[in-house]
């Protein structure tokens, strides 16, 4: 084995399974009881599950196995937990697993206690892994399944009568995602089911029923639409949200609109739209709420709207309460899409501090169980893939465009490794001393990432204002603040 990575598995002499920390540090169960940081002398000589010579990483496993405040018997029922794997897989079975999921077998992997000499073997071998660590390709990896995870494209099924102002409603509220082309007065413009969609919302369109065709035929065609798309296996590929149209001003709710929104689709996902609703007179508005509450639509879930050339009554009414109804997983790509209300976008980034704080949290419990087996100053570069994973993480939850990504967080994430020697570390803090333990490990990552999250917050709100993108360049001042915030406000380190 010629090259360790970032929480790769390893198997001491005696059976004990851990996850790889660092040259110094190892994530392990030694006695039944909580997962705890352990020196390699306390671990014993040990393998690794590689392939081709190169470790593989188990980084989210081991992320699992650092924030977990779980008990466990054994180290092996600790990785089994922290793999995902069935409950009463023993040391045969993981092996397998790891064969058959990543090619990777136990191989040889020797490591020396780390002293202070430059010159000694076993620093030199780490300070090189950590010179081949590609900083770049890791963020852009954590990226990617971080948008996958926050960034979820919602499936919005939008169905009415021909001329019922279907494809001018999606057009008021999420802008150019339906062509001008699909726009029409009274004629059909969608054959089957249309799908318009960007990057953050998917819509399918109807074609609209028109009076005096068969309604029968209309509601099948639908039912099985609609059946394709639920029985998907994967869950983003289902319709998450109805908006049914029915026009106002013509007062009349048919057996087919009852049908399709008794029968076809689960009422709790539907919001039934009275559109035209500025040339709808009153007691027609009155008429047809009372039919479609009678159909099993709540009082709340029926919005009266009109387009962009009526004054876009209802929109944002009908853009917050599909909001508040859409899955979780698919709030905030629909919040980003909408063009309705600014300030809504807005405070949707600012709401966001929750899962950021928890993401931040979850980087410095990690960095603790690194920093638990003290680090030495010249060697703080061990916590930077947690803080890279960190930083991905936090810029595909506030969104980052591929620009920002380019100009912005990869050259910063570039230049990490340097913010972590020994003699910008003393800049930063003054009398640290010669090494780092778990708290400080902790309180640098922390500080590192709120010191990110402010500056991807202010890049999302600056993007929906139209300003410039603040550039993410690293400032001394600012960052202690943040160090003294965190310190001050930190988590506890067990």
């Amino acid at each position: 084995m010629n090259r360790m990575r970032f929480g790769a598995l390893l198997v001491s002499a005696e059976r004990q399974i851990g996850f790889y920390l660092s040259h110094r540090v190892v994530l392990t169960v030694p006695r039944p009881g909580a997962v705890r940081a352990v020196s390699f002398e306390e671990f014993g000589k040990c393998r690794v599950f590689a392939r081709s010579g190169v470790a593989v990483g188990c980084f989210d496993a081991m992320m699992h196995a650092a924030e977990t405040e779980a008990e466990f018997g054994s180290s092996l029922e600790m990785a089994v937990s922290c793999l995902g794997l069935p409950e009463k897989t023993g040391f045969d079975g993981l092996s397998t697993c790891m064969k058959e999921k990543y090619g990777a077998a136990a191989e040889d992997f020797a490591i020396g206690i780390i002293r202070e000499e430059p010159d000694n073997p076993t620093n030199q071998q780490w300070r090189s892994e950590m010179e081949n660590f590609d900083a770049k390709k890791e963020f852009n990896s954590k990226y990617e399944e971080a948008r996958a995870r926050f960034g979820k494209r919602p499936n919005i099924l939008v169905c009415g009568y021909t001329g019922s102002g279907k494809s001018s409603l999606v057009k008021a509220i999420l802008g150019d995602v339906v062509p001008d082309s699909a726009i029409g007065d009274g004629a059909p413009k969608t054959m089957g089911y249309d799908c318009y969609e960007n990057d953050l919302v998917r819509i399918w369109d109807s074609k609209g029923l028109e009076l005096g065709e068969t309604e029968e035929s209309f509601t099948e065609e639908t039912r099985r639409f609609v059946r394709s798309r639920q029985e998907s296996p994967n869950v983003d590929d289902h319709i998450h949200l109805v908006w049914y149209t029915i026009q106002g001003p013509g007062a009349r709710v048919t057996d087919c609109d009852r049908n399709l929104i008794r029968n076809i689709f689960n009422t709790k996902n539907v919001i039934v739209v009275i559109t035209k609703s500025d040339i709808t007179r009153p007691n027609q508005k009155a008429a047809l709420q009372q039919v479609v509450m009678d159909s099993g639509i709540p009082a709340d879930r029926i919005i009266f709207t009109c387009d962009e050339e009526g004054g876009s009554e209802g929109c944002r009414e009908l853009m917050n309460l599909s909001y508040a109804m859409l899955p979780e997983a698919y709030k905030d790509a629909f919040m980003e899409a909408q063009r309705i209300d600014r300030e809504a976008k807005i405070q949707a980034v600012r709401d966001k501090a929750g899962k950021a704080k928890a993401i931040i949290a979850t980087a410095a419990t990690a960095a603790a169980g690194a920093g638990a087996v003290p680090i030495p100053l010249s060697d703080a570069a061990v916590i930077v893939p947690i803080q890279v994973t960190m930083i991905a993480t936090l810029a595909g939850l506030y969104g980052l465009r591929e620009e920002a990504v380019k100009q912005s967080a990869l050259p910063f994430v570039a230049r990490l490794a340097g913010v972590f020697l020994a003699t910008s570390l003393l800049k930063l803090i003054p009398g640290l001393g010669s090494a780092i333990n778990a708290a400080v490990a902790a309180s640098l990552t922390g500080a590192m990432g709120l010191y990110v999250k402010s500056n991807f917050e202010e890049c999302a709100i600056a993007r929906i204002e139209g300003r410039p993108i603040p550039e993410l360049g690293f400032d001394v001042e600012l960052f202690k603040q943040f160090y003294a915030e965190y310190k001050k406000n930190k988590i506890e380190v067990k």
